[in-house]
């Protein structure tokens, strides 16, 4: 197989899908692979300007050789004439096993984090890698999500990674970078028997193609079988995730009326695909089933694990990424005006009349702040005072959500209440007919803050 700019648009062709114009980032490392794949997605933009190509590279500065990599990833993106920015990405410390892993989703996370609205990923993970890959999950007892190995197209946060190149071999990709003059340089974690992937490339690798030449090219190919049977069961997956889901949450008595295979295989599809949360092992998934489908306590029960949260409320289960504490306090501007809330989303500040809170009658400057206990607000007109804590409950908001609604005060005033899904004012600080006030809305919130509905006894701000 010869790789060139023309193979490259016949495998980007059916990932990217339309006609429209094409946004790629190619995720650089400085090695041979990634520089080849770069330089032939310049050649393509140049002869099909629909694609607007630019070079990520990311420094995790483990090891001496990093800032020779990021030299040799900025002198390709210069002589390809491609934009090129280099992302720092901290790895955590690990234990020698954990190091791929920690970089690898180091890695991952910067690099979709610098993408542009509508830009791909691109990244040269090419058919040995993939072998690799399924020798390396084999191992560790991966199913069957694990054994497919890496996909050519998947989307997360929005955005989709390609990987158009896995059924070219890295010999193509070193002959195309000989070919072209092209330099770059080894990485030398990839030569270092410490780490897992290493060892397999230099020290199994040789003798299994000795004894069988054409192992890359057949385990690729079982790959391939293995995320097609994927496929299947994440259509099936699909089919009952349609009939069990509840906006982002899962209902638990339908899930828990599907057989165990069937259950299992939902929860993964949900978890990895919906969700874009890791796969849990199977022993975590007996865990969810045992401590959270099957718990019948009034408390609501939660399991976490590395960059996952899993809780049961109200008849639903719940999966998310963990969620940042509330900044608050937090002293507002004056409308109109916007105030990001990072991951939580943003608030936004809108003068208008006859509604939203009185902006004549507080006494100073409006504040966000946390609940203490013991608050008591009034929602309507002709209601009461009622504790805040029973109001929540009634809108049978999760807890998650409770720990970081927005309380409005006014010196020591409450007035009303900021949720992501309404605002409550109170009765003494709604302005009446004609009388100017300002609206505070919660958007762009994560939905598992958001899906709750209000109590009725509320009185919105919008």
């Amino acid at each position: 197989m010869r790789f060139g700019p023309e193979l490259l648009a016949a495998r980007l062709a059916p990932l990217r899908g339309g006609a429209g114009p094409v946004a790629l980032a190619v995720a650089v490392s400085g090695g041979a692979d990634s520089v080849a794949l770069l330089h032939a997605c310049a050649a393509l933009a140049r002869r099909e300007p629909r694609y607007v190509v630019r070079a990520l590279h990311v420094n995790h500065a483990l090891q001496p050789a990093a800032a020779g990599l990021e030299a040799a990833a900025r002198a390709a993106a210069g002589a390809a004439g491609l934009p090129f920015t280099v992302l720092a990405a901290a790895v955590a410390p690990a234990d020698r096993a954990g190091v791929e892993a920690a970089a690898r989703a180091a890695r991952y996370a910067a690099l979709f984090a610098a993408l542009a609205p509508g830009e791909a990923l691109v990244t040269a993970h090419h058919r040995e890698d993939q072998a690799e890959t399924l020798l390396l999950q084999l191992v560790r007892g991966a199913g069957l999500r694990g054994l497919a190995a890496m996909p050519a197209g998947i989307a997360r946060g929005g955005h989709a990674l390609l990987r158009p190149l896995l059924d070219v071999p890295r010999a193509a990709l070193r002959d195309y970078a000989r070919m072209h003059g092209l330099t770059w340089l080894e990485d030398p974690m990839n030569v270092d028997p410490r780490f897992d992937r290493a060892w397999l490339r230099e020290e199994l690798w040789p003798t299994l193609t000795a004894r069988w030449p054409a192992a890359p090219v057949t385990l690729a190919r079982a790959a391939a079988h293995l995320a097609g049977a994927q496929a299947l069961l994440d259509e099936h997956a699909a089919e009952d995730l349609a009939r069990v889901a509840r906006g982002p949450a899962l209902a638990v008595e339908p899930l828990l009326a599907l057989s165990p295979a069937r259950r299992a295989a939902l929860l993964r599809y949900w978890l990895v695909r919906v969700r874009g949360l890791h796969a849990p092992a199977a022993r975590r998934l007996a865990l969810i089933e045992r401590e959270l489908l099957r718990s019948r306590g009034a408390n609501t029960p939660r399991m976490a694990w590395p960059g996952a949260e899993l809780a049961r409320h109200a008849g639903l289960l719940y999966a998310f990424a963990p969620l940042p504490a509330a900044p608050w306090p937090l002293r507002l501007p004056a409308a109109p005006a916007t105030v990001d809330l990072g991951r939580l989303g943003r608030l936004e500040l809108e003068p208008c009349v006859g509604s939203g809170l009185a902006v004549a009658r507080g006494a100073g400057p409006l504040e966000l702040r946390t609940r203490a206990g013991g608050e008591r607000l009034q929602l309507a007109a002709r209601g009461v005072q009622r504790e805040l804590k029973d109001l929540l409950r009634e809108a049978r908001l999760p807890p998650w959500t409770r720990a970081r609604v927005a309380l409005v005060y006014a010196g020591a005033e409450l007035l009303g209440v900021v949720l992501p899904a309404a605002t409550w004012v109170g009765a003494q600080a709604a302005a009446g007919p004609g009388e100017p006030g300002v609206a505070i809305r919660w958007r762009a919130a994560p939905e598992e803050l958001a899906a709750a509905p209000a109590p009725a006894a509320a009185a919105p701000v919008h």
